[in-house]
């Protein structure tokens, strides 16, 4: 299990992307969310991704610039992407919705038809960086959650991420999906031949599924909505807003099934000015305030510290920039690979 430095691992990314053809800048986006994402300790939406998204790449890149706006008012803009690359979209997204929000106080900024677009918890932190709150929701990925009473798979995880500023230091930040866990994480459950915890899998007798394999049967078993066996509905509950919320306001439309024309994959992005609302030191302060307050909550046993959100992001991103990234065997093997194949030249690791 190769440990890379973060500089390295970002470069070789970021050679290997621009290999195969598209525009610098977007790869340096891609290949810089990726290893963002580790340094978060998100390694569910890390550099596994390299194989997929250069054979996306290869296929037919579509150009950010080629998308078509749909709606335009000053407070909205409705975007067809024509199957641009998503990490791509709702980057330049999600400083449309900045400039729309300090003329109009709020910038939505709906897409659709976009391809994955990686981890939500990478867009919000830059709205909230220019002094704004900044809130994701995706009615996309596989469909893998369960309504709360069954083990059919229904919904898809619905994620949604909210970023606020803070006086000094890195946004305050919450990333989740309404599932349980990621379906990204059980896959990593399979890369490193380990067993998914109760929790995360329900089969169809009501028990608990263990075997990560099993995952990729979609008959045999289905994510759990959040909050589990016994207080899932408010998990499902959300994930139903979340649908009801994204996928109408994008045109991308709810989702209905698995097939083309279903609905589904639509991603919103909203920016919020504060200073329409307060000035940004007084909304600064408060928060700072609101995280003393409940921080300052006595750890139970076997806690270390009460974190805010975002926090132990922040604390992983330390330590994994002194200590490095560790890649699993069959992650490390699918970059040498895909970099073998477009001819870049990797560093002795």
């Amino acid at each position: 299990m190769p440990i890379l430095r973060e500089d390295v691992l970002r470069k070789i990314c970021r050679d290997v992307f621009f290999a195969t053809g598209i525009p610098e800048e977007d790869a340096h986006i891609v290949a810089d969310q990726l290893v963002n994402n580790h340094l978060a300790g998100h390694d569910s939406h890390g550099t596994w991704f390299v194989p997929m998204y250069t054979k996306r790449m290869r296929s037919g890149y579509r150009d950010w610039e080629e998308h078509e706006v749909l709606r335009d008012t000053p407070c909205l803009r409705i975007i067809d992407g024509h199957g641009a690359d998503g990490i791509v979209a709702c980057t330049r997204a999600a400083d449309l919705a900045v400039e729309k929000a300090r003329k109009a106080t709020f910038g939505f900024i709906g897409l659709r038809n976009v391809s994955h677009i990686g981890r939500l918890g990478d867009y919000t932190p830059r709205i909230a960086q220019q002094g704004m709150l900044g809130i994701v929701g995706l009615n996309g990925g596989g469909l893998f959650m369960a309504p709360f009473g069954s083990a059919d798979r229904r919904l898809r995880p619905e994620p949604i991420s909210i970023a606020a500023p803070r006086r000094n230091g890195p946004p305050f930040m919450l990333d989740m999906s309404m599932t349980g866990v990621a379906g990204g994480k059980i896959a990593q459950k399979i890369v490193r031949g380990e067993p998914v915890p109760d929790g995360w899998l329900i089969n169809h007798d009501g028990n608990y599924e263990n075997r990560a394999s099993k995952y990729r049967e979609p008959e045999t078993c289905a994510l759990l909505p959040l909050g589990g066996l016994q207080f899932g509905h408010k998990g499902y509950g959300l994930a139903m807003m979340v649908e009801m919320m994204v996928g109408p306001l994008t045109h991308a439309g709810c989702t209905k099934g698995s097939g083309e024309g279903d609905g589904g994959d639509g991603v919103m992005i909203l920016a919020i000015n504060i200073e329409a609302f307060t000035d940004l030191e007084t909304y600064t302060d408060e928060v700072e305030r609101l995280r003393e307050w409940v921080c300052s909550a006595r750890p139970l046993p076997g806690f270390g510290s009460i974190y805010a959100p975002g926090e132990i992001e922040e604390e992983t991103r330390r330590q994994r920039l002194e200590g490095g990234i560790d890649l699993p065997d069959q992650v490390w093997s699918g970059i040498v690979q895909t970099a073998g194949e477009l001819g870049v030249v990797l560093p002795v690791t």
